[in-house]
């Protein structure tokens, strides 16, 4: 299932809060699992070290899209509108009974933090911030100038479209979140797509994209693109690619590795797309790395979720065997297990170094310091009438080292440290300490056996309440597909 795409030929070689769209979890697993499934693999030629870091012929000649502001101001508008319509109609939801009065009350009390679970504040706003971006991204405008709109619209809906006073959590992760969820499943959909194809194949590809981008197939239905036969363009293509699954056994030990353990099944989806340390780094996210992982726990189907993008990249040093490239990146995080929650929006400045060892060995090195914009993580003594975690800013080191054969990575170990300051909840700070050392060996063709071992430690310190210290491990074994 895993495989490096070809350029040239285009080939491969849990329940939302409020108004939040329903089905978002499923969406981005079918997303994840569309890609993954398509990836093939025929492997391109070895490309030399150097000539990647120029433009290409095609992308030479490419000239940005036509950006259309106002159009998509409407669009976000609209999704805010409909979204409402349903639950206002169809979904019957109280909150939804929006007057004159209630706008002033929402202007008059500003912004606030809500109550609402994990699961909707940290996952389904990005989805629905997503939507926005899609809106912004597919009439024309850059990654960044996209940030006023989902800003826009997460104002709108919290403002406008609830009885609830609006929510500061809610307008930093739907906007912030919603940028690398809308441009990862928006690159994704790309993959899906072609404009040279006719018929049965034509319409599947149309459909899956659509599922990966709503906002993008209707766009592209009302403009007439999803028949029109055209050059498919370039850069819908990366010049790498790699995705891959486990499905196996989990041991969630709390304190103890086997005592009192929760065992679960899981399956986790993950991939590469474009290259980090050596690729050719143009635009926000040519390159990011993703994973989704599903258990059997009850209640909640994702248990863990990330995305990480290149923003931007500058070459330090580059050699016929060794890269290093100083790199910001955007990062938005979600672990919400039985032991612990903790995740959100941040940025990091990564020194990235590859060495090859061989022809096919690689070994991999990164430092990143990271800056938490907002951190939810699980606490004894949230604050919140009805929530069980706090929020805050934070600062953190993350280090990770990994040996790996090709696209497959073989041994890779992660240690990461993080102080987040409480803004809202129990009062004082949290300090993390976080270490995972995964091994995935080869076994016949595409099928690795491999294991993982999670660490999880927080040591809080309140400001009103005893000093807690939290240990949690959870072991894994697993078969792989690649």
């Amino acid at each position: 299932m895993r495989g490096r795409w070809s350029r040239a030929t285009g080939r491969c070689t849990h329940g939302p809060r409020r108004g939040a769209p329903p089905r978002s979890s499923r969406s981005l697993l079918a997303g994840l699992l569309l890609v993954a499934l398509s990836a093939h693999a025929e492997e391109v030629e070895e490309e030399p070290p150097h000539p990647e870091d120029a433009p290409t012929v095609e992308s030479a000649r490419e000239e940005p899209p036509e950006a259309h502001p106002w159009l998509a101001l409407g669009e976000v508008t609209a999704i805010n509108l409909a979204v409402w319509l349903y639950d206002r109609t169809i979904g019957q939801k109280e909150w939804s009974r929006v007057t004159v009065d209630s706008w002033a009350r929402n202007l008059r009390t500003g912004f606030v933090w809500d109550a609402d679970d994990f699961s909707a504040n940290q996952f389904a706003h990005p989805y629905h911030g997503g939507l926005y971006y899609t809106a912004a991204r597919d009439n024309g405008l850059p990654f960044v100038a996209c940030l006023p709109f989902t800003l826009l619209g997460s104002a709108q809906w919290e403002l406008f479209a609830e009885t609830e006073p609006p929510s500061t959590n809610d307008l930093i992760n739907t906007s912030i979140g919603g940028m690398a969820m809308g441009e990862v499943l928006y690159r994704l959909s790309s993959m899906v797509l072609d404009t040279e194809a006719t018929g049965s194949e034509r319409f599947a590809r149309e459909l899956l994209g659509a599922a990966l981008s709503p906002v993008r197939g209707f766009n592209r239905l009302v403009r007439g693109d999803s028949f029109r036969q055209e050059p498919r363009p370039a850069d819908w293509t990366p010049r790498e690619f790699a995705g891959w699954g486990t499905l196996g056994y989990l041991n969630l030990g709390n304190g103890n590795l086997l005592r009192e353990p929760k065992n679960q099944f899981f399956a986790q989806l993950s991939l590469r797309y474009g290259n980090a340390f050596t690729g050719d780094l143009r635009h926000p996210f040519d390159a990011f790395e993703g994973h989704v992982q599903f258990t059997t726990r009850e209640n909640s189907l994702i248990s863990h979720a990330r995305l990480s993008g290149v923003l931007v990249a500058q070459s330090l040093r580059r050699s016929d065997t060794d890269s290093l490239r100083l790199g910001l990146f955007q990062q938005l995080s979600y672990v919400d297990t039985l032991a612990y929650e903790v995740g959100g929006q941040s940025l990091a400045a990564v020194l990235m170094q590859q060495h090859q060892l061989s022809r096919h060995t690689l070994l991999k090195s990164s430092l990143g310091l990271e800056g938490h914009i907002l951190m939810g993580i699980s606490s004894e003594h949230s604050g919140s009438e009805g929530r069980n975690y706090d929020y805050g800013p934070g600062v953190g080191l993350e280090a990770r080292l990994i040996y790996g054969r090709e696209s497959w990575d073989i041994i890779t170990l992660e240690l990461g440290v993080a102080r987040v300051v409480i803004l809202d909840g129990s009062g004082g700070t949290h300090q993390v300490h976080t270490g995972r050392l995964l091994m995935d060996f080869p076994v016949v063709d595409r099928l690795g056996l491999g294991t993982e071992l999670n660490v999880f430690q927080r040591f809080s310190r309140f400001d009103h309440f005893p000093d807690v210290k939290k240990e949690t491990y959870e072991l894994r074994v697993f078969l792989s597909i690649h």
